[in-house]
C-alpha cells in the first residue's frame, strides 16, 4: 500500500500511533480521543478502517502498529521531523512555527525530494526538540523532574512537542544539548535551574516533566 492511498487524517492517526509506542509501547483509544479531540465514535469509524486495511492491530484495549502501519508512519514522522531542521537550520524559522507547518508538509513532499531535502541537511540524527529520526538512534535519559538538585544535566527532548511547552523552553533555553544545574526542588515540584552563564529559572512541575535529559552527577 502506498501512503497517498491514505487520508491524511487516517495518516495522522497512524503517526500519533506510533510516537505513543515510542514513548509508552502501544496507544489506547482515550489517548487519541484526547490528542485530537474528537468523539468516540469518530475514532472508532477511524480504527476500523486502518484495521481492515492492515495497519494496526487490537488487542486487550491496546493498538499497536502492524509491520506496514509502522512503515508509514516512519515515513510521516521523518518526513515531518526533516521538514522542522529544513525550515529550522535553513530558513530560520522558530521551533513552534516549523513544527507547526511539518504537519502538513510531512504529507506532501515526493520520497526524492526527501531524500534531497535529507542530504541538504547532511542526515541530521534529531528534530530540533531532540526527537530522533527514524532509523537513527533511539534517544534515552531521565525526565528532568526527576533530578536530584545538585546535578548538571544535558538536554536531550522535549517530550510532547505542544505550543506551550515549546514557548516556555524556548523562554528558558531547553534546547537540546544546552546544560544546567538543578538547584532545588521545591515542595510543589517546581525546579530552580542555573544555565552555564550563571542565570536561574524557576520552572513549573509540568514542564519539567517534559524535559528528557542526561544526567550528569556532579558537573562531570
Amino acid at each position: 500500500m502506498e501512503t497517498e492511498e491514505l487520508s491524511e487524517p487516517l495518516e495522522n492517526y497512524l503517526k500519533e500511533i506510533y510516537e505513543l509506542e515510542e514513548l509508552r509501547g502501544y496507544a489506547r483509544v482515550s489517548d487519541l480521543i484526547t490528542i485530537f479531540q474528537i468523539s468516540p465514535g469518530t475514532i472508532s469509524k477511524a480504527l476500523n478502517r486502518l484495521e481492515k486495511l492492515g495497519l494496526i492491530i487490537r488487542k486487550d484495549k491496546k493498538i499497536l502498529l502492524s509491520d506496514e502501519g509502522k512503515r508509514i508512519a516512519e515515513r510521516l514522522i521523518k518526513a515531518h521531523r526533516l521538514s522542522e531542521r529544513l525550515l529550522t537550520d535553513i530558513l530560520g524559522l522558530d521551533w513552534i512555527r516549523a513544527h507547526q507547518i511539518a504537519h502538513r508538509l510531512e504529507h506532501i513532499w515526493p520520497d526524492d525530494v526527501l531524500e534531497k531535502i535529507d542530504s541538504v541537511l547532511n542526515y541530521p540524527k534529531i528534530c530540533p526538540h531532540g526527537h530522533p529520526i527514524p532509523g537513527r538512534g533511539v534517544i534515552k535519559g531521565e525526565i528532568m523532574s526527576n533530578i536530584k538538585p545538585g546535578e548538571v544535566v544535558e538536554v536531550l527532548m522535549i517530550v510532547k512537542e505542544e505550543e506551550w511547552i515549546l514557548a516556555k523552553a524556548g523562554e528558558v533555553g531547553l534546547l537540546p544539548g544546552s546544560r544546567f544545574r538543578i538547584l532545588e526542588k521545591k515542595d510543589n515540584g517546581d525546579i530552580v535551574l542555573e544555565d552555564m552563564s550563571g542565570k536561574k529559572y524557576e520552572i513549573p512541575k509540568v514542564l519539567a516533566e517534559q524535559v528528557m535529559v542526561n544526567g550528569k552527577p556532579n558537573g562531570a
